[in-house]
């Protein structure tokens, strides 16, 4: 896989120079994207513009919509949601740094910037008619907390996109990887797997109905996932408890682990 070495601050395969195991350090979600918000986003990456080019396709109608931008980071997304008419744009991240990032570049007066938790969504029920969470739900160990937290937001009719890096190549021992420009150290983030299987069932306890998958291949491998889903007006959101999420068993399969 070419890209796998070209490119810092994404995918890359352990041992892929001249056959030594190079695996760098591992570090917790928030503090990589502490660490990373200086240089996020500076360097060129095939991986994003595959996963921007499907979110370009798979984004609805935001036309006068209350949107959530879920994992906002500096606010990629946010302008996409507020250039597609949206009336009102929350971005909320846990990595102070990124959304300094974000906050230096706000795009609308109805662009609002949250810091908070994913897994404790800090928001009135019913209170969007969208989210877009982008490369972000493989970063959560469990998967059927923060799906049910976002149904809770979410009015009936709206909508759910997601966007994240390709269970296959979690499975492969692929990680996300990044460099600090200060000290030229090279970080993997945390990562656990979720199946298709584990986002189907889930999101159709909760009342929603998928409405479109996209795998983009990149040399012939999926490296990205998209989905989007409705609510049904006729269904409610169910709480789980976390202990019954079959996804948290399991973190990401790295080359030369389990």
């Amino acid at each position: 896989m070419k890209f796998l070495g070209e490119i810092r601050g994404q995918w890359r395969k352990w041992g892929s120079r001249l056959g030594v195991n190079s695996s760098p350090p591992i570090l917790p979600v928030r503090q990589a994207y502490d660490l990373w918000a200086a240089s996020y986003g500076k360097d060129s990456n095939p991986v994003l513009d595959l996963e921007s080019k499907g979110l370009g396709q798979m984004l609805p109608d935001m036309q006068a919509l209350a949107v959530l931008d879920l994992g906002c980071g500096k606010g990629r997304v946010s302008r996409l949601a507020l250039k597609g008419g949206a009336k009102m744009v929350v971005g909320l991240d846990f990595s102070m740094p990124m959304l300094r990032g974000a906050s230096s570049k706000l795009f609308s007066a109805t662009h609002y910037l949250v810091s908070g938790d994913a897994l404790h969504l800090p928001f009135k029920p019913l209170s969007f008619d969208g989210v877009i969470a982008t490369l972000m739900m493989g970063h959560l160990g469990n998967l059927r907390a923060v799906l049910a937290g976002i149904a809770a937001v979410v009015r009936p009719g709206g909508f759910l996109l997601i966007s994240d890096f390709h269970p296959y190549a979690t499975l492969r021992g692929w990680d996300r990887s990044f460099v600090d420009e200060k000290t030229g150290q090279e970080y993997a983030i945390e990562q656990h797997v979720h199946l298709f299987e584990h986002y189907l069932a889930n999101l159709v306890k909760l009342g929603f109905e998928l409405q479109k998958l996209q795998e983009p291949l990149y040399e012939g491998f999926p490296v990205v996932f998209l989905l989007r889903a409705r609510k049904q007006p006729e269904k409610q959101a169910e709480s789980f408890e976390e202990s019954e999420d079959p996804s948290t068993a399991r973190k990401a399969v790295r080359l030369g682990e389990g």
